[in-house]
């Protein structure tokens, strides 16, 4: 069965009649779609209508693998979307690897060819694994949902996302721009010049399937189409449409804000710091970790944990109601709910009970898979590193509250590199389009 069986009829046709009207409108987005007779499809607006008509979330954080996450009882199945011209079979890209240059370029050579087809999956697999940790999803069951664009027509069709299999890989061809491999079920390409990783798409494709073929009827003036339906609206008074709120975010850095590095053996590497007690030959436990709060931020936004507790006065709110900490319930992606607390003097703290619950999603979302130490006095030099963090494209977390008048449960995800560091400025969070 398909992911697309899996929604209901409802849902579906609310999804292509979205692409039918974005279709109609084609003339106002590309001046050559009376040339190409194509419709016209912006990515941004596929995946606001494909979350809206399905119920889903959008979890795409500027290069992270998955763009849409469904959720069917207690499945979670991670969505790549795309779009692009014609329907013949042809590579798309799939992922940026612009920050591993420096391990893959020393590669590209027709002597290495096998060390750069494993260097370049085993990257690959490495962000698709740090997702799924992330969200919460299966290795299996992922997809991508792509809508190809011929004349007058929008064909959907489904095929599966999956690692590539290191068993059976194989390198291929490496010219002066690119260099090719496959493992068997799907092809790939590395490009020198954009460090992209594409992959062959095609209607032949073993695990793809044509899911509905729609006809697009291209409007001719949609300017005064606009216009016209833009008066009427006007002439009834407009349609009333009640807003939700908007989610409350803050931001949290994953390093110290004062230092801008990471420590190695505490806050989030609490993990590898010393034995708690001297003498002990007793590592801490796994994945221990907390997030350390800039002074800063409690001065940017006192209040919002609590609208009735202010965070700058970490005395007051202790003689008040003779508590150490302030706890909540924490949300994570993944579907898991933890206790948590933020504490310590002056609310300089925000950890889960237990602490690993918080450290060990993040190191398994940022490629970290056993955040201990092996010996008591040998720390470990898999850490949460600046460079780490550069990588992944993730330097922060955000929190935010899904009901503004619900002050004891908070929803965390990561952040895109500098998020918390715009935040203080007052700067918007633009999504970083090279990224794409």
């Amino acid at each position: 069965m398909t992911v697309w069986e899996r929604y209901s009829q409802d849902e579906r046709d609310e999804y292509e009649d979205f692409l039918k009207m974005y279709g109609a409108l084609s003339a106002m987005f590309n001046q050559k779609s009376s040339e190409t007779g194509a419709p016209y499809l912006d990515s941004k607006f596929q995946e606001t209508i494909y979350a809206k008509s399905f119920q889903s979330e959008d979890v795409d954080i500027g290069n992270t693998p998955h763009d849409i996450m469904s959720t069917f009882g207690d499945d979670k199945i991670g969505i790549g979307l795309k779009t692009w011209l014609s329907s013949k079979r042809s590579y798309q890209k799939v992922m940026q690897l612009k920050r591993y240059r420096d391990k893959i370029d020393p590669l590209i050579s027709e002597n290495k060819k096998d060390e750069l087809a494993y260097t370049v999956a085993t990257i690959k697999n490495e962000r698709l694994n740090a997702d799924y940790s992330r969200l919460g999803l299966s290795k299996d069951e992922n997809i991508y949902h792509y809508v190809t664009r011929d004349r007058g027509l929008l064909k959907l069709s489904e095929t599966s996302y999956p690692l590539v299999d290191m068993d059976k890989l194989k390198p291929g061809k490496l010219n002066k721009s690119s260099f090719t491999f496959t493992d068997g079920l799907k092809e790939y390409k590395y490009t020198f010049g954009d460090s992209q990783i594409w992959m062959r798409f095609g209607p032949d494709e073993s695990d793809t399937h044509l899911l509905d073929s729609i006809n697009i009827d291209i409007l001719d003036d949609p300017f005064t189409f606009l216009k016209d339906a833009f008066k009427q609206y006007k002439n009834v008074g407009g349609i009333y449409v009640q807003k939700k709120p908007e989610r409350d975010y803050i931001y949290i850095p994953l390093y110290s804000y004062s230092r801008k590095t990471v420590s190695p053996r505490s806050g989030l590497n609490a993990w590898n710091g010393d034995p708690k007690t001297r003498g002990s030959q007793r590592v801490r436990p796994e994945g221990e970790a907390y997030l350390p709060i800039p002074k800063d931020l409690w001065n940017k936004c006192p209040f919002w944990v609590n609208p009735s507790i202010d965070m700058r006065d970490y005395a007051g709110y202790k003689q008040e109601t003779g508590q150490s900490s302030y706890k909540f319930n924490l949300h994570f992606p993944n579907g898991k709910v933890y206790p948590a607390i933020i504490g310590q003097a002056n609310f300089k703290s925000l950890e889960t009970k237990p602490q690993s619950a918080l450290g060990k999603w993040i190191f398994n979302s940022l490629g970290v898979e056993h955040p201990q130490r092996e010996r008591y006095d040998q720390p470990s030099d898999d850490i949460i590193t600046m460079d780490r963090l550069m990588r992944f494209g993730l330097d922060s977390v955000k929190l935010w509250h899904e009901d503004p008048n619900d002050y004891k449960n908070i929803w965390i995800d990561f952040a895109e590199y500098g998020s918390f560091e715009r935040f203080m400025k007052d700067e918007m969070q633009v999504q970083d389009e090279s990224e794409e």
